[in-house]
């Protein structure tokens, strides 16, 4: 009499399920990764924005309005902080793993609030600044859906990035942020 084997299926049943959940974990922590690398983004979108806010201080006591009266000043000083944050050359290229491509500014945006007027400088990637004036009701909100209240720079940026498994994303990250008279 011949024996036969036992527990054959259940190996083989219990090796996929080994697989499956070493995949799932894999792929879980990818995923992870690529939620943390735009968060890093993000983080260094806003430290950006921030130091390119350069107030007019001479101007304040007189008019008590905050206002980012050189926008091209601001524009390379944005530029200068992003590349030191996300440790990109001088042309926007990464030197590390993460991000395999050029990181791409879509827009900067300067909105000043002057009275009952909102002009806003709209900086092209090559520089150039096209300047527009409206009446200011304040509703007015930037591209993210913040409300305009003083001074406020908006960014978007973009960005492929691929986790240690080879997932490839791109990265999208917008934000506003503003200078706010508390007096």
């Amino acid at each position: 009499m011949k024996k036969s084997k036992r527990g054959s299926i259940e190996y083989l049943s219990a090796f996929m399920v080994i697989c499956l959940a070493g995949l799932l974990l894999d792929f879980s922590f990818s995923v992870k990764e690529l939620r943390q690398y735009e968060t890093d983004a993000r983080d260094s979108l806003d430290s950006a924005c921030l130091s390119a806010a350069l107030i007019d201080m001479n101007r304040y006591p007189f008019s008590r309005f905050i206002n980012i009266n050189n926008p091209e000043n601001s524009w390379m000083i944005f530029k200068e902080c992003l590349k030191n944050n996300m440790n990109l050359d001088s042309n926007f290229n990464s030197d590390g793993m993460s991000i395999y491509d050029k990181v791409t500014v879509h827009k900067f945006v300067i909105y000043n609030v002057m009275g009952n007027s909102l002009i806003s400088y709209d900086i092209s990637e090559n520089g150039n600044i096209e300047s527009e004036s409206i009446p200011y009701s304040g509703s007015e909100t930037t591209p993210d859906g913040s409300v305009i209240v003083s001074s406020t720079i908006y960014a978007d940026i973009g960005m492929n990035v691929k986790s240690f498994l080879g997932i490839k994303k791109y990265v999208h990250v917008t934000t506003s942020v503003d200078v706010v008279n508390n007096l």
